[in-house]
């Protein structure tokens, strides 16, 4: 049986807004990557997903939604499992013969499949190890050359190094401000863009010495995107739309139906591409998978949209969904009182990010730029095809109101038909769900039609209806929903004054996460607490993950000078986990330095102060 060699080439913390190829000349020339397309496909609206990896590399490896079984969750902070009787999709290519290699990198928030790999973590060459030279191979490299790291150089660099890449020459986006570190810091990713490129000629090389290449179709994508400010972590579009190109060699085309050098405009999202590796090897498609193979001879009808989504970041909980439909793309942000750039430790590494910060608090940004640090809109609508930067919501334009309401239902009835565990506050999947997240998402279908129901009503205008229905939300015996009412209280502020009487007891909940939620609202209805308020809902927390939690809700609590800063010591927490140490670096800059310039050098530098 004839069957191809398969290579996905991962570039980390891409997007196509930076490269040449996508933007008629404008941004990194990549000519491996050039030669590839001119052999094969380019695709032009190809999604990760997820904005930020680990979430991202789950979606990939398994084919799935990775929220409905708590796979969207980055960093880990325990390894969740699969979806009942569902392998990761190399496992099922080694059924039929194939030889499966990693170089480098796996990063996945789900338990590792022992049966996935024959080898992983291996150097470039690592297919050259199969015991048969005719036995196919499906081979994963993963080039860490652009990830976000490589952006996060200190100010020696910047006032010493100078970028192969002329800064007069990036093609600078109309959401960063135009200062000559955003444009070294553009140069710098140009760089490294070209780096990665060389090491795709490499591989190239090798696979024509090996005499393989007639016999291999080439994945390059990014894993993200990104990797600028703004970018990578953030669920604008470009944070999770990837470049894809797929090399197709000749002997392969007429079979696949390929005509080389074309550009395919379809919808093709993570989910979709193990099931199309699959699909090109002859192998059937598991039922558990959500995505539909886009390449092959048998491809089968899939949807005419994806769906992205964002849970934690590190020590950053945010809670959005995107949906991409045709030109339009159009998001949900379940949490809208925070701005989009509520601190985030490893984000803010990059002095560019620093910098686009600095500048908002001194007015120095237009009103495109300073958006990112304003509070989110509830809904999104963008024409991508008009306005790919998204710089026009046209959520509460009239002349889109059709379009808005259709794709916010086709959103709602995603997340419910997929059980979307991002409803749930992490703690309680971790105390929960982790036997059989996935059955478990299954078993509480209603509750979190529930929950949307009530995350809806911040889009509603305030009614006694609605306010009869948060009342009762307030009232129920299911701490999620008491938390969703109150998330949609604290986004209506005074608006939802008339509930504050119910709302007070909610301090002495019995859950924690629900006590820190009332004490956002009450701040944003002009009560004041101290640290005796916030020690009282800490102590009470069952996991670190509910300490995370309450401890986002401070940050936004002293972004918005709702509350007075305190020190906060990590020996003074109940339970911890990752995230908690940069959470605390972060909140006791406030009580430990003096100004924004000190502030940095505090959080980052010399001036550790909390572990």
């Amino acid at each position: 049986m004839d069957r191809p060699n398969i290579v996905w080439f991962l570039v980390e913390d891409l997007s196509p807004h930076y490269l040449s190829l996508y933007n008629e000349g404008k941004g990194a020339d990549t000519p491996n990557v050039r030669w590839l397309a001119q052999n094969g496909i380019i695709y032009t609206n190809a999604y990760s997903n997820a904005p930020v990896s680990s979430a991202a590399r789950t979606t990939l490896i398994t084919g799935c939604y990775a929220p409905r079984f708590a796979g969207s969750f980055h960093r880990k902070l325990e390894s969740v499992p699969l979806p009942d009787g569902l392998r990761m999709f190399p496992s099922y290519l080694r059924d039929k013969g194939y030889y499966t290699c990693n170089a480098s990198k796996t990063d996945y928030n789900v338990k590792l499949d022992e049966t996935a790999w024959n080898e992983i973590k291996g150097p470039m060459d690592l297919w050259r190890n199969r015991p048969n030279k005719d036995q196919p191979f499906f081979f994963q490299r993963n080039n860490g050359d652009t990830h976000e790291s490589c952006l996060q150089f200190n100010k020696e660099t910047y006032r010493t190094v100078t970028p192969r890449h002329s800064t007069d020459s990036v093609f600078l986006h109309p959401t960063l401000p135009d200062t000559d570190l955003m444009r070294y810091t553009y140069a710098t990713f140009y760089d490294r863009i070209e780096d990665a490129d060389k090491e795709l000629g490499s591989l190239i090389d090798m696979l024509r010495a090996d005499d393989v290449l007639d016999n291999t179709i080439i994945f390059w994508f990014g894993d993200n995107g990104g990797s600028l400010p703004g970018t990578k972590g953030y669920t604008d579009d470009i944070g999770i739309h990837v470049p894809l190109v797929v090399y197709v060699p000749e002997r392969w085309r007429e079979k696949l139906n390929v005509k080389a050098g074309s550009i395919v405009k379809d919808i093709v999202s993570f989910m979709d591409f193990g099931p199309t590796v699959l699909n090109l090897a002859g192998v059937e498609i598991p039922k558990q998978m959500d995505g539909k193979p886009f390449l092959g001879k048998s491809r089968i009808e899939k949807e005419d949209f994806t769906v992205g989504y964002g849970d934690r970041f590190d020590e950053l909980y945010a809670f959005n969904r995107v949906l991409r439909k045709g030109k339009f793309r159009y998001a949900r942000n379940f949490q809208p009182y925070h701005s989009q750039s509520l601190f985030a430790f490893y984000r803010y590494k990059q002095l560019a990010f620093r910098e686009w910060k600095d500048l908002y608090r001194e007015n120095g940004l237009n009103e495109i730029q300073q958006s990112f640090f304003k509070p989110f809109e509830v809904e999104e609508l963008y024409d991508l095809e008009q306005d790919p930067f998204e710089k026009n919501n046209l959520a509460n334009n009239p002349q889109y109101k059709k379009i808005l309401e259709s794709l916010r239902r086709q959103l709602c009835k995603y997340l419910v038909e997929k059980n979307d565990l991002g409803f749930f506050p992490e703690t309680v999947i971790l105390e929960e769900a982790m036997d059989n997240p996935a059955g478990w998402g299954r078993e509480n279908k209603k509750r979190i039609g529930r929950f949307i129901d009530l995350a809806q009503m911040q889009i509603a205008v305030s009614s006694e209806d609605v306010q009869d229905e948060l009342l009762s939300g307030l009232r129920s015996e299911d701490p999620v929903e008491r938390w969703w009412a109150l998330t949609t209280c604290s986004y209506w502020g005074q608006r939802a004054i008339n509930l504050k009487p119910e709302i007070l007891p909610l301090l002495d909940d019995e859950r924690s996460f629900v006590r820190s939620r009332a004490l956002v609202f009450l701040s944003l209805t002009g009560e004041r607490f101290s640290k005796s308020d916030v020690m009282a809902i800490l102590d009470n927390v069952r996991t670190g993950s509910e300490t995370l939690l309450i401890l986002n809700d401070l940050t936004y609590l002293y972004e918005s000078g709702l509350i007075e800063p305190f020190e906060l010591s990590g020996e003074e927490l109940k339970m911890k986990c990752s995230g908690v140490a940069w959470r605390l670096q972060y909140l006791n800059s406030y009580v430990r330095a003096v100004d924004w310039n000190d502030r940095w050098e505090v959080i980052y530098k010399k001036k550790v102060i909390c572990i």
